[in-house]
């Protein structure tokens, strides 16, 4: 079912209301998964009763962000949880803007750094190891649900994701959408491959991706935990078969899903990229900003500093206002999240 983002909007916004929490808090936990020997640093949002005199961001962050309270105590409810995957090259903080619309919506939201993913510890060898980021939501959702610090305000039959690029891909294989190993390979020998897999943050990474041995990687990856899955200019599309719909025997046709893709998207093209998951999955929403939007529009806003220094990353085309864009995804995804969490 593809829809547009202003039928979309109208669908779900009626007598909609943002806001419901004013105050939120933030804090920084680490966990290790030592049967990967894995480390997975997670920020965690939320609403609280506390309120900062101050009421500032104690961190030193070039983003445009409503204001948080770092350390502060959880409010004493149980909360739906979404986690959050970034990108290739982010981390953590990279959809900090949808996380505090969450938790102002009443959602505990949490975001892992995938490491050796992100943008201060790049190493290719562990980008083309895809398949340890769905372990690295898997993990910190049975984390959580283990943590007394949090699972208390943690309604566990109440569970989402959203995620960014290759954070995309991460929600859909948490879904059931299982990846074809050995496609990915052979994709990467032809023409396609050679733009989808020369990543802007790490270069080429045909010759990593030969490298991966097929057999010792799960052949699923599904979360029955998670309920909700909305995926943002997902990649890794040609890892997946257009001559067949995924196996439903993984995913139920009627999980919801949501796909959002920006039409002018040169990292993750929407053809072999987000259209292809629509086309594989039949239930999938689907969401196209048009226009001159790219691929990085989904980011934080950035400073004006912060624009000028990384212009590929947080700079769009003079016909699109990223407030304007997330303010209409916040439109969508909220709801989306409501109607199927609430």
């Amino acid at each position: 079912m593809k829809l547009t983002i202003f039928v979309l909007f109208l669908c779900l916004i009626s007598n909609y209301t943002f806001g419901q929490y004013s105050n939120i808090g933030e804090q920084t936990i680490n966990y290790m998964d030592s049967t990967r020997n894995r480390p997975v640093t997670v920020e965690i949002w939320y609403p609280t009763d506390e309120i900062d005199s101050t009421f500032e961001r104690k961190t030193d962050l070039p983003f445009i962000l409503s204001p948080t309270i770092r350390d502060a105590k959880i409010m004493n409810k149980s909360f739906p949880l979404v986690v959050l995957s970034h990108g290739t090259g982010g981390n953590r903080f990279g959809l900090a803007w949808l996380a505090i619309e969450l938790a102002q919506q009443g959602y505990m939201v949490a975001a892992p750094n995938h490491w050796g993913n992100t943008f201060d510890n790049k190493i290719p060898e562990k980008f083309v190891q895809y398949w340890e980021r769905p372990l690295d939501i898997s993990f910190l959702i049975t984390s959580l649900l283990n943590d007394t610090s949090f699972n208390t305000f943690i309604d566990e039959d109440k569970i989402g994701m959203a995620g960014f690029s290759f954070g995309g891909y991460t929600t859909l294989a948490l879904a059931g959408a299982d990846i074809h190993c050995e496609l990915v390979k052979n994709s990467a020998t032809t023409k396609q491959g050679k733009k989808d897999f020369t990543i802007p943050e790490l270069g080429d990474l045909r010759p990593l991706i030969n490298k991966i041995d097929c057999q010792n990687i799960p052949a699923t990856f599904k979360d029955n935990r998670i309920k909700v899955f909305v995926a943002m200019a997902p990649a890794l599309g040609l890892g997946y078969d257009t001559t067949q719909t995924i196996d439903t025997q993984t995913i139920d046709t009627q999980t919801p899903i949501l796909i959002v893709g920006a039409e002018n998207d040169q990292v993750a093209p929407l053809t072999t990229n987000a259209l292809r998951y629509v086309s594989l999955l039949p239930n999938a929403k689907f969401i196209k900003l048009e226009g001159k939007v790219g691929h990085y529009v989904f980011l934080n806003e950035g400073t004006k500093e912060l624009q000028k220094e990384a212009k590929k990353y947080y700079r769009d085309d003079k016909t699109v206002s990223r407030n304007s864009i997330h303010e209409n995804l916040k439109n969508a995804i909220l709801p989306f999240f409501d109607s199927n969490l609430k």
